[in-house]
């Protein structure tokens, strides 16, 4: 088999590997980007319904804060939606259904108190952190022995609040707390600047889909994707780096790998990664997810006064949003099953998944949400090329003893994806983020730069 020869290979057409190629791209750098799927994407892919509604089966919401997302969307001509969130808000807590009209379930003065203060707390130990070398910091091998079980049952004092706590953090990490780290969640913290500032990720959605945003960016490298192409072998020395396909094989005097950590385990390296690499991809396994979409006929919920949203700990389903489109008359919910209902769920049926979480919302919303259209999903811990979501969160101790060798290059490899983000780490904001900033390191080298030299 011939070698072909590149200046960059690119691993993982995801948003991160896509972001890494605009910017090589800008430069006028020789790249290629290797894609095991026949799409790009990674963990964001939407599907058109009839009327060409489309539905996002991945990664979907923005924050007003996502300045880099955001700037995408508007260069390639596409429009953000704001989340419906006009009405009451049900809570599913502990056996008890509650509609809300704010924020937060209904609760007494003292609960409200235990909930500012526990995330006061969150607060103030994630500025004590960096966002570049969180296991460097003063408290990072006590927070990191730590889960968030533990943390969360030391600062919260009633009930209902830490029932609210836990149930609003394992929908957002996909896990149960004490599976995770707390140094994790406050590295999480610190990258988007505050915990309010993380509570606002789910503000917008793009109107044409997540995926029309992937779709335009591909189209605009030129034919630079080749699809198909699952990197089996890696051979590479201190400034090269020899790529192995089923079809083909690349040298490349750098190489971008836009991946997953647990992903990245699937790779045979030539020599072996470094031990401490190693060990860290062999602990970074996604949690479970399965997103399901919901389709009426007409968003009935609004009519009740309600806003789509709800919340629960008593069910599979743990949170679901309205993600009608505006220029439908067709209502949309999402579900989200995550942690350990998305793992017991997963030997089920796909019908069997459906009906089970159709159960859950007519729990929510009454009958009507027994009348659905249409039903799709995604689940992404079946998924060949992801096997979970929405990113890696790290159990104790593995920050602290392995965390520094997520950014590390390794002679000609350079990492990116949304885990190794230093801003909105886990959120499409952070797959941007890191994909510029490896692609700012190769650029650097390339152009023999003294930050290169020195670094690499």
């Amino acid at each position: 088999m011939s070698i072909k020869e590149i200046d960059v290979v690119i691993i993982g057409a995801g948003l991160s590997g896509l972001s890494s190629a605009l910017e090589l791209n800008k430069q006028k750098i020789p790249f290629v980007v290797l894609e095991a799927r026949n799409r790009a994407g990674g963990r964001i892919h939407s599907i058109n319904l009839e009327g060409d509604v489309p539905i996002d089966l991945g990664a979907q919401w923005i924050s007003p804060y996502h300045e880099r997302v955001k700037k995408l969307v508007g260069d390639y001509g596409l429009r953000l939606v704001t989340t419906y969130r006009k009405g009451k808000t049900i809570y599913d807590i502990d056996g008890v259904i509650q509609e809300s009209e704010g924020a937060w379930p209904k609760m007494s003065l003292i609960e409200k108190v235990d909930v500012w203060n526990f995330k006061k707390e969150l607060n103030s130990l994630s500025n004590q952190i960096r966002c570049d070398q969180p296991w460097e910091s003063k408290m990072a091998r006590e927070l990191d022995q730590k889960t968030l079980e533990e943390f969360l049952q030391k600062h919260t004092y009633t009930k209902l609040a830490r029932s609210f706590c836990r149930l609003l953090l394992e929908e957002a990490l996909c896990s149960k707390l004490y599976e995770v780290s707390t140094l994790d969640l406050l590295w999480c913290i610190k990258t988007a600047g505050s915990i309010d500032r993380l509570l606002t990720a789910e503000d917008f959605w793009i109107e044409e889909g997540a995926e029309s945003l992937v779709k335009r960016v591909s189209e605009s490298l030129d034919g630079k994707i080749l699809y198909g192409s699952p990197v089996k072998t890696i051979n590479y020395e201190d400034h090269q780096a020899i790529i192995y396909t089923d079809d083909q094989t690349l040298k490349a005097k750098k190489l971008i790998l836009a991946l997953p950590p647990n992903l990245v385990a699937r790779i045979k390296f030539a020599p072996p990664l470094p031990a401490n690499r190693a060990q860290l991809n062999e602990r970074a396994g996604l949690p479970s997810v399965i997103k399901i979409i919901f389709v009426y006929n007409n968003p009935f919920w609004r009519e009740r006064g309600l806003s789509g949203i709800a919340y629960s700990n008593q069910g599979p389903v743990k949170l679901t949003i309205d993600s009608s489109p505006p220029n439908s008359k067709k209502g949309v919910l999402t579900a989200l099953i995550t942690g350990d209902f998305a793992q017991q769920l997963t030997d089920w049926s796909s019908q069997k998944r459906k009906e089970e979480a159709r159960k859950n919302l007519a729990r929510f919303f009454g009958e009507e949400a027994i009348h659905t259209r249409e039903i799709y999903e995604e689940n992404w811990s079946a998924e060949e090329w992801t096997r979970g979501g929405y990113g890696t969160h790290f159990s104790p101790g593995v920050i602290t003893q392995f965390g520094k060798t997520i950014f590390k290059p390794i002679g000609p490899l350079h990492w990116a994806g949304t885990e190794t983000a230093t801003e909105w780490r886990m959120y499409m904001e952070g797959a941007v983020q890191s994909g510029e900033r490896a692609a700012k390191e190769v650029i650097e080298y390339l152009n023999g730069g003294i930050f290169s030299r020195i670094l690499f």
